[in-house]
């Protein structure tokens, strides 16, 4: 079974596994069918093995345990748990549940249609937030060096300058003890706490605290896509395939090697 990360679940004999695709004949076919990894959220075999799972999987599993809420099954039955941590050697893919302080109850994942965390979860959203603003400042910033360049003067006094604008005034550090208080500061201060509200409105509104696992049905999509942005991730993978490409070649091999 291929499970996509809008829940759409693909029935299958599968033929292999790439570094880039997944090759599979489909049920009551015999021609070969491939997907991209990037697409599929995890898949697993008829003996209930997860034999591959996504970052995105690995991630929203991470987000979950240690936390309270309530887990559904696709039997339609409801867990109240305080506490949840999953086996993640995926061999049995169980999830040990807490209900009440003393008690705990294994649960197969393959029978969890999906979990429905608290709002710490809402952790994250501050975390989103205040990268965005924060990082978004840095990056303008460096634009604006660069915009404004002035050859005649040295770098570093040039590029302290306009980070300085970013900075309270805080003479035993060294910051803006002249000028006083950076012309941006205020702003950078004020949209900082604006963004990490909207980053957690956004993610109450989208159900953010919501993790599905198990379709009910094979046509039955997910309340939400599982999928996980990360720019971190995604710049990560980007770099393994220029550095698989380049491993290909005899030059590239060694280039690789002399950085490592």
């Amino acid at each position: 079974m291929i499970v996509e990360y809008k829940g759409r679940t693909t029935e299958c004999f599968i033929d292999s596994i790439g570094y880039e695709y997944l090759y599979f004949i489909p049920k009551d076919s015999v021609d070969k069918d491939s997907m991209k990894l990037k697409d599929v959220y995890y898949a697993y075999n008829d003996f209930n093995r997860v034999f591959h799972y996504s970052w995105s999987f690995e991630e929203n599993i991470r987000r979950i345990e240690n936390r309270a809420g309530k887990l559904f099954t696709v039997s339609g039955d409801t867990l109240d748990f305080i506490g949840i941590t999953f086996n993640h050697d995926m061999i049995q893919p169980e999830i040990l549940v807490k209900t009440e302080k003393g008690r705990s109850e294994y649960v197969s994942m393959f029978d969890v249609e999906s979990i429905e965390t608290d709002y710490s979860i809402m952790s994250y959203s501050v975390k989103k937030g205040f990268n965005i603003s924060f990082y978004s400042f840095l990056i303008v910033t460096a634009i604006d060096v660069l915009l404004n360049w002035d050859k005649e003067r040295r770098a570093s006094p040039q590029i302290w300058d306009q980070y300085n604008d970013l900075m309270p005034k805080i003479s035993p550090l060294g910051f803006n003890k002249q000028e006083g208080t950076g012309v941006a500061y205020e702003s950078f201060t004020a949209l900082i706490p604006g963004s990490v509200m909207i980053s957690m409105a956004y993610d109450v509104y989208s159900n953010k605290n919501e993790f599905y696992f198990t379709p009910v049905l094979e046509n039955k999509e997910f309340g939400r896509s599982m999928y996980v942005f990360s720019l971190k991730h995604i710049l990560d993978t980007q770099l393994m395939k220029v550095i698989f490409m380049l491993e290909k070649s005899k030059l590239g091999r060694k280039v690789i090697e002399w950085f490592r």
